[in-house]
């Protein structure tokens, strides 16, 4: 069987390095970035300076300034973001056409048999690459070694704190992962985390020694295709393909606290045309609509609704958006934020029923709304309920 070599390319503190390359005073200071505005707005990416004084993921802003005075706080540019996000990716690329772009700020890559075309050794390589995305682009890298996925992504994770490269190599893979606890393992989620821990496994050594008759019986046929990955033999290989998502969401603090239903349809009205337009671009459809609202002490309020037919049109997933977002309103209750997630996706030709009328779709002049946007910018035309 052929063994792969893999790599995953992690950037290190990606928003806060983002706003570091365009503000290179920000370097060596504890520098946080968050989403929303002002004083309502919440962590999402901190520096290790940041992290250093006690700063956490996800903590709100108010808690941060008063007890935090040198920290420095940014409102995320997610627009920017995106443009460093595509230079990152593109310079990978140069090295191998197999790259799997996972997230904005994470990337695989296929490196086998590439050592004969560089002549060079893997750990060279991705040193290579790690030194020159920094010249390149000026965004600081993590880079982790393996001959599969999972392996990689837990070498990326060492390679945070052994100067940005860590590399596992086949023959001592158990020497440098078999004691590592199991909810490290990428994808194992909590509940089979507790399932193990209940059957006696507590780390990646524990579940690779494990029959794979009694694996296949607690896990099914992912359980085995795991403990290969973990074994070095590579069941999920780099795809350089973009997969469809499964589900679209688009949600954001606001920048203040707010009791008023015009409000939040304003605002979710700009949820569901950003959440449409990114799922006309997959040429994809939804038939079901989630709208959430957040209160001030962070109370997760949702409802969703089923659509009568797949559409990919603003008009008809406002309505319904609109709709429950009205079912949730409370006016004695304060909001932080709204959001939509569009669900049950379909991709290509949508078929219809022979047997029932079916409404007509507002997509025409959903794509005519995209392509003035794309044009003179967002915000161009103005729809509404």
């Amino acid at each position: 069987m052929r063994q792969h070599v893999i790599a995953l390319v992690d950037c290190d503190c990606f928003f806060v390095s983002c706003e570091r390359k365009d503000n290179p005073d920000l370097q060596g200071k504890p520098v946080c970035v968050m989403t929303g505005g002002g004083s309502k707005g919440i962590i999402v990416s901190r520096s290790k300076e940041a992290k250093a004084l006690g700063i956490k993921m996800g903590q709100p802003y108010f808690q941060v300034k008063p007890n935090f005075r040198t920290a420095i706080c940014i409102p995320a540019r997610h627009h920017r973001y995106t443009e460093i996000s595509k230079e990152v990716m593109d310079t990978i690329k140069t090295f191998s056409p197999d790259v799997e772009v996972t997230s904005v700020d994470e990337a695989f890559i296929d490196l086998t048999s590439l050592n004969k075309v560089y002549h060079s050794t893997y750990t060279d390589i991705i040193k290579n690459i790690r030194q020159t995305v920094w010249d390149k682009v000026g965004i600081p890298v993590s880079i982790g070694l393996g001959t599969s996925k999972t392996l990689a992504k837990l070498a990326s994770d060492k390679a945070k704190s052994n100067n940005g490269i860590f590399v596992i190599p086949p023959d001592k893979i158990l020497d440098i992962v078999g004691e590592m606890p199991i909810e490290d393992v990428s994808g194992i989620g909590r509940k089979n985390s507790e399932h193990m821990k209940f059957s006696g496994i507590f780390n990646i050594r524990d579940f690779v020694e494990k029959e794979n008759g009694w694996i296949r019986k607690a896990f099914g046929i992912n359980g085995l295709n795991l403990k290969s990955e973990l074994t070095g033999v590579a069941t999920s290989l780099v795809n350089n393909e973009p997969t469809a998502p499964q589900s679209i969401q688009v949600t954001r603090s606001f920048e203040d606290f707010t009791q008023s239903l015009e409000y939040l349809e304003h605002e979710l009205n700009r949820h569901v045309h950003e959440a449409c337009q990114k799922l006309r671009r997959w040429n994809g459809f939804c038939q079901g609509v989630e709208v959430m609202l957040r209160t001030k002490d962070f109370k997760y309020l949702a409802l969703e609704a089923k659509l009568p037919n797949p559409t990919n049109g603003d008009q008809e997933v406002r309505m319904t958006a609109i709709n429950l977002l009205k079912q949730l309103y409370r006016p004695n209750l304060i909001y932080r934020s709204t959001g939509v997630t569009l669900t049950h996706l379909t991709y290509g030709e949508v078929q219809q029923s022979l047997f029932e009328e079916v409404k007509p779709h507002d997509d025409k002049l959903s794509h005519l709304v995209d392509e003035l946007e794309a044009k003179f910018g967002k915000g161009i035309v103005k729809t509404g309920v």
